[in-house]
């Protein structure tokens, strides 16, 4: 698919979900809530959003081998995240690798894997978080068990992600072969798909760095959580730290959907519809989704320039160099698509 078609693709769901989330907002209503909540709370959101991001640039030094300062890691990743905020198609990603690639003690190719495992650990933390939130709520009995499906199935995503790092070989062909089974996909695409994960996971094959990272990606989640119901707390005097926890993994979920920069959307479009889920009046859950992703969007791009001012580069020149290189990172060629110099 051409970039355009991606960028068209994700502003078009951006769009949608934007209007279907705030199509019958009451704007006096909404400001109401703004104007009466407890900003105390909110400013200690954003002590706590701080340090969850502090928990995130040492993990990603960890799962780097700490071939990084831990302070380039934390700096690099803002930088990264800013760069999401700001461009489609997760290109901070490609940023924050290329940054990392010109230390003299990493390469791209290393920096770029150790993301694809930063994912893989963010998306089994979240299946968690979810899987806790809906077996901790007063829900229906077929939430409970949703829940419990889901925490074996992360279970056995780790137990899976485990065993790829170590024996890589096999879990593309098992890989491959799964994904054979559906339709219009051969076992050659399957492969091509899955390679890149299965690579970065050979950067984890120590069992220290492996636990280490995926046990700070579930703490790092677990203070996002915090810091979600600390802000609820800002609104609803009375919301409980497991509705926090459900919150910020339903938005999770939202800001891994396809859509325009720093998931504006389905992220909003998320939190709104579990908060009225879970009872919540609705211009004000508007307000909340509202406030929860802008002190994300602002704090990590404040971060985030500060990085950039710290790397002495620009905004042109990052985009143009990782825009070049993204085009090199096909599904087909993986890593290897990088020019020498990089990898």
């Amino acid at each position: 698919m051409k970039r355009w078609q991606t960028l068209a693709i994700g502003i078009g769901i951006s769009a949608i979900a934007l209007y279907l989330a705030f199509r019958q907002t009451d704007i006096g209503a909404a400001l109401t809530t703004f104007r009466t909540a407890r900003y105390s709370y909110i400013a200690l959101g954003i002590g706590i959003t701080i340090v969850g991001i502090v928990i995130r640039g040492w993990r990603w030094w960890l799962l780097t081998n700490r071939q990084l300062p831990l302070a380039d890691s934390f700096w690099l990743w803002n930088v990264g995240f800013f760069f999401n905020n700001i461009l489609p198609a997760r290109l901070g990603e490609v940023v924050r690798a290329l940054l990392a690639g010109r230390r003299q003690t990493m390469s791209f190719a290393s920096a770029f894997s150790s993301i694809v495992v930063e994912r893989l650990f963010d998306m089994i933390a979240v299946v968690v978080m979810l899987g806790i939130a809906l077996i901790g709520l007063d829900l229906p009995g077929w939430a409970r068990s949703a829940g419990i499906v889901m925490g074996l199935g992360a279970t056995g995503g780790i137990v899976f992600l485990a065993l790829a790092a170590r024996h890589q070989e096999w879990a593309l062909r098992f890989s491959s072969k799964l994904l054979s089974t559906l339709p219009r996909v051969s076992e050659e695409s399957g492969r091509a798909l899955v390679k890149p994960f299965i690579d970065g996971l050979g950067g984890v094959s120590d069992w220290h760095i492996f636990i280490g990272g995926l046990g700070l990606s579930i703490f790092a989640w677990l203070v996002s959580a915090v810091t979600t119901w600390v802000v609820l707390l800002a609104f609803w005097p009375d919301a409980s730290f497991i509705k926090g926890v459900l919150v910020v993994a339903t938005a999770g979920l939202g800001f891994s959907i396809p859509s325009a920069p720093s998931g504006v959307g389905p992220y909003e479009a998320a939190v709104i519809a579990t908060l009225t889920a879970l009872g919540y009046e609705a211009n004000a859950s508007r307000s909340f989704a509202v406030a929860i992703h802008l002190i994300s969007f602002l704090v990590t791009s404040l971060l985030g320039i500060i990085g950039l001012i710290r790397e002495g580069v620009s905004i042109r020149e990052l985009t143009s160099e990782a825009n070049a290189l993204k085009t090199q990172l096909s599904p087909d060629q993986g890593l290897a698509g990088a020019p020498p110099e990089t990898r």
